[in-house]
């Protein structure tokens, strides 16, 4: 596998989905209020850990051909996402972290390593998504620090959803980037537990970026419903897509997050 695709697989990886329980809620939403209703109710329900561990088992799915592994993630919250990725026999491949300003790749095949600046991994594969917007997708919630005023709500026997055709930052919290991410967004909310079970994300002007997220087969651990499996589609490619299924997922467990580069590994840039 190229290097390329190698690296985009590896931080799509670090798009898990969780989601917090809560009891299921029979409210009657009126009509003049009802998308904040649906916002408010499934925001109030978004989980909040401060850590996340997991492990899980993936395949990679193509036209013609398909790549298993296996793998682990660790997070905590506005700080670090580690990813690690084991080949057959438990062998360990890979090892990612992204912070918010920069992220690091070894690659253990190789013996090679990557460390660049965030600025450097959106101009490489035109993907203009921060760190808080993976966190985000990795607990399943709504991005952070996005106008929410400007939702429309439909619905379907399992799902409200809220669509929205322009949501932009808000004002006071843009940086020199933000002023062109303006999302075409939709969330499908559970109508039992008014948490995301599916998600698709475009950002406006960038053809490369669609995601879409399916999360289904929830886990209740520590009164936290976790989605033990989810499949990611990149650019709407029904013939290719990711799906994960986890096991041992722990919550607000302090963890580490070990990262040593050998002396005797070479950098390379990905320019």
């Amino acid at each position: 596998m190229k290097y390329k695709v190698i690296y985009l697989l590896l931080i799509i990886l670090t798009f898990l989905a969780s989601c917090k329980s809560t009891k299921q809620t029979s409210t009657s939403i009126k009509k003049h209020t009802e998308v904040d209703s649906v916002y408010n109710l499934m925001h109030k329900n978004q989980v909040k850990a401060d850590w996340l561990i997991g492990k899980f088992k993936g395949v990679y799915q193509m036209p013609e051909k398909q790549q298993v592994f296996n793998g682990q993630i660790r997070m905590k919250k506005d700080s670090i996402i580690w990813v690690s990725i084991y080949a057959i026999m438990n062998i360990e491949v890979f090892r990612l972290i992204i912070q918010p300003d920069s992220f690091k790749f070894i690659n253990k095949l190789e013996k090679t390593y990557i460390s660049e600046s965030e600025e450097s991994l959106v101009d490489y594969f035109g993907i203009n998504v921060d760190f808080n917007m993976l966190q985000a997708l990795i607990l399943g919630n709504d991005f952070p620090y996005y106008e929410t005023n400007n939702f429309t709500l439909n619905e379907n026997a399992n799902n409200y959803i809220l669509n929205s055709l322009s949501r932009h930052k808000l004002k006071k919290l843009r940086q020199k980037n933000d002023s062109t991410k303006i999302l075409v967004q939709s969330m499908f909310i559970n109508k039992k537990n008014y948490r995301i079970s599916k998600q698709k994300v475009k950002i406006l002007g960038n053809n490369k970026l669609v995601l879409s997220m399916f999360y289904s087969d929830f886990m209740n651990i520590d009164n936290q419903l976790i989605a033990s499996n989810w499949i990611l589609k990149y650019k709407n490619n029904e013939k290719s897509y990711i799906e994960i299924n986890f096991h041992n997922i722990k919550l607000n467990k302090p963890t580490k997050f070990p990262f040593r580069i050998s002396s005797k590994y070479k950098r390379q840039t990905i320019h």
